[in-house]
């Protein structure tokens, strides 16, 4: 797969990693939440348009955007993905870099994502004349609001590059800067949010036996629910299930005629979700009806889970080995967050690596922490997984 003459293929130069970093530096001064990440647009803009080789694609997005590089002729297309907003969060963390915009901070680290692929990019436009097709750069808005993908898909990029597969990457604090987590099938959680209506029949508080209750129903609703995850779904596939939001009723003297629920669910395995929901909407319905209540039940918004392909774990780990080292790769146990990178993985097989970013002793803050950080040096990694991943698929046999 790989030619011992491409070894250093990917090496960044010093004035590569000073570049990333000071992208890096200014992303996290200015960041912007989703959908309003216009400064941000501009910023990656003018960088792309400056790297030689790099064609900005004329779409039709508000925020975001996306490039490509032309290899030598080939078939291939790979896509390369970073996430570009913010958090509506004051950063606590005291840095040179810190936040200049009040209320807002990267402290979810797309800053991160956006100077790595920038840094890949920089490194396969100036290499482009030793592999064949070609590359698409997304820099994607409103991942935090978990939809930004898809506006990415509808603008049928995808179709238009016929693109065959997609990389991306998500820093990790809890792993130590020098290794990355490469890890084959289900990484991340499906999410499903969720709102009930229970409609009762309101009246005087006095005289309950001339209405329905609705909060008697609901509270019902709440216990029966959470049953799900004890004795609907296998104990060894992880789900969770809440009700997060209870909105009905007065401070006294009237039973009200609607209550209002909403609620969040994930899972990893696509088989649990599919059973969990369909005790959700059952066990809804029938306790709406034994409390001679009416229910409404409806999906808010859903996103599949992140699911890293089979066939591109041999690719992955060998990214990772060129990357950084032949012992960087570790697994570690998925999680129950969200990405909305899933969504590029129901059009083509995708991967998506967790890129070690906490510096040796420090303490880990946790995504969306205030006092979250990143490891700068874990930067250069980042760019050159991204780099050889897009490489090593597009001279494959795959």
């Amino acid at each position: 797969m790989l030619k011992s003459e491409f070894s250093v293929l990917f090496n960044l130069t010093e004035a590569e990693k000073q570049y990333i970093r000071n992208c890096k530096s200014h992303l996290h001064k200015y960041p912007e939440v989703s959908w309003h990440e216009f400064e941000t647009t501009s910023f990656l803009r003018h960088e792309l348009e400056a790297i030689e080789g790099v064609e900005i694609l004329p779409y039709a997005l508000n925020t975001g955007l996306i490039a490509k590089i032309n290899g030598i002729p080939g078939k291939r297309c790979v896509a390369l993905r970073a996430d570009i907003d913010a958090l509506a969060l004051d950063e606590a963390w005291d840095s040179p870099d810190k936040s200049l915009n009040p209320g807002r901070a990267h402290g979810c680290g797309h800053d991160f994502h956006m100077s790595a692929l920038l840094g890949a990019a920089k490194m396969l436009a100036r290499t482009r004349d030793k592999w064949p097709g070609s590359v698409l750069l997304i820099f994607q808005p409103a991942e935090e609001t978990t939809n930004g993908a898809l506006e990415i898909l509808r603008t049928g990029c995808f179709e238009d590059h016929h693109v065959q597969a997609i990389f991306g990457l998500h820093n990790r604090p809890e792993v130590e800067t020098g290794k990355v987590v490469v890890k084959a099938g289900p990484l991340m959680a499906a999410k499903i949010n969720f709102k009930i209506t229970v409609h009762g029949l309101g009246g005087h508080g006095s005289m309950p036996h001339k209405c329905i209750d609705p909060i008697v129903c609901a509270a019902a609703i709440v216990q029966n629910v959470l049953t799900i995850t004890s004795r609907n779904v296998d104990p060894m596939r992880a789900l969770v299930l809440s009700i997060c939001s209870i909105h009905g009723g007065t401070p006294d003297n009237l039973i009200v005629d609607t209550v209002e629920m909403t609620g969040s669910m994930r899972y990893l395995d696509p088989d649990t979700g599919t059973r969990a929901l369909e005790r959700l909407k059952t066990i809804v319905s029938a306790t709406a009806q034994t409390f001679e209540c009416t229910s409404d039940f409806e999906i808010v918004e859903s996103v599949p889970s992140v699911i890293n392909h089979e066939s591109l774990l041999p690719l992955a780990q060998t990214a990772a080995s060129m990357a950084i080292g032949p012992d960087a790769d570790i697994v570690t146990e998925s999680c129950l967050a969200t990405e909305d990178f899933a969504q590029y993985m129901q059009r083509v097989p995708g991967f998506f690596y967790w890129v070690g970013a906490r510096k040796h002793g420090d303490t880990c803050h946790a995504w969306h922490n205030a006092q979250f950080h990143t490891d700068d040096d874990a930067l250069s990694n980042a760019a050159q997984i991204l780099a050889w991943s897009a490489y090593l698929y597009l001279v494959s046999d795959i």
